[in-house]
């Protein structure tokens, strides 16, 4: 009797293992299969997101809400640098909204003589928006310490999702403090803005980011990152902008007419 128990518990063990490897195997072959499909499709035109690649943070990754696509790409830009100085040009009739549901004349704004850091994001992504913010909110008290007049700026390249009370249980959620501020706006705001400084890739509707912080002192140019930032990462980069051998002509970024 006791060596029919023991043969049957040591068979009630493998099969629970087999069942186990089996499960394993079938899941493993059914993720093959869906990756294998969507690999290198664009759109099923369904208007759900589809992953690009087997794993995320590598290579382009496809996000967003609607029509409206999202593809987030870390790594090196299309230079191959990933810090460069440049100057912008903002569209003077930009007007985008706060996540208070109060109007921002961007390219106003941004003639004010403040030290600014910013970046894009959206608030349902879940790969890189998430580490851009985190670098911001780890930072946001010393940015301040540093310079109490910076202006802190996310703006949502997923306009339709995001609305002002979205952005304002994102910016809840990193415990934004006054100087950060998250800006939405309508749709061809949004696309004029990234087009603005350079953020994307263009293709048909779909819009490419990457995962850029800008920096800009009181006066100068802009200092674009092309890189995930750690909190002193990010302040070192901020020290560089404040520093007075950063300033140059002008102020960065060039109001132009309404298009």
């Amino acid at each position: 009797m006791v060596q029919w128990m023991s043969m049957l518990m040591r068979m009630g063990r493998t099969a629970s293992q087999a069942g186990i490897l089996l499960v394993l195997g079938l899941f493993a072959g059914s993720v093959a299969v869906s990756v294998q499909a969507q690999t290198g499709s664009e759109d099923d035109g369904s208007g759900k997101p589809a992953m690009q690649g087997q794993m995320p943070m590598q290579g382009p990754m496809q996000m967003g809400h609607g029509r409206l696509k999202f593809y987030m790409d870390d790594g090196r830009s299309k230079t191959g640098r990933q810090a460069e100085r440049a100057h912008y040009t903002v569209p003077a009739d930009i007007t985008l909204v706060d996540q208070d549901g109060r109007p921002v004349h961007l390219a106003a704004l941004l003639a004010e003589p403040h030290p600014v850091v910013m970046q894009f994001i959206f608030t349902s992504c879940a790969t890189i928006c998430p580490v851009l913010s985190a670098g911001i909110a780890s930072a946001q008290a010393e940015l301040v310490r540093r310079a109490p007049d910076v202006r802190i700026l996310s703006i949502s390249i997923d306009p339709t999702y995001d609305t002002p009370a979205r952005l304002k249980a994102y910016a809840a959620r990193y415990h934004a403090n006054a100087n950060w501020r998250f800006l939405t706006g309508p749709e061809p705001m949004i696309r004029r803005t990234i087009a603005a400084f350079d953020a994307l890739l263009r293709s048909d509707n779909k819009m490419y980011h990457r995962p850029y912080t800008y920096f800009r002192g009181r006066k100068g140019d802009w200092l674009r990152v092309d890189k995930l930032l750690s909190r002193n990462e990010l302040l070192e980069q901020f020290e560089k902008v404040l520093a007075p051998t950063s300033v140059g002509a002008g102020g960065g970024v060039t109001s132009a007419g309404g298009r």
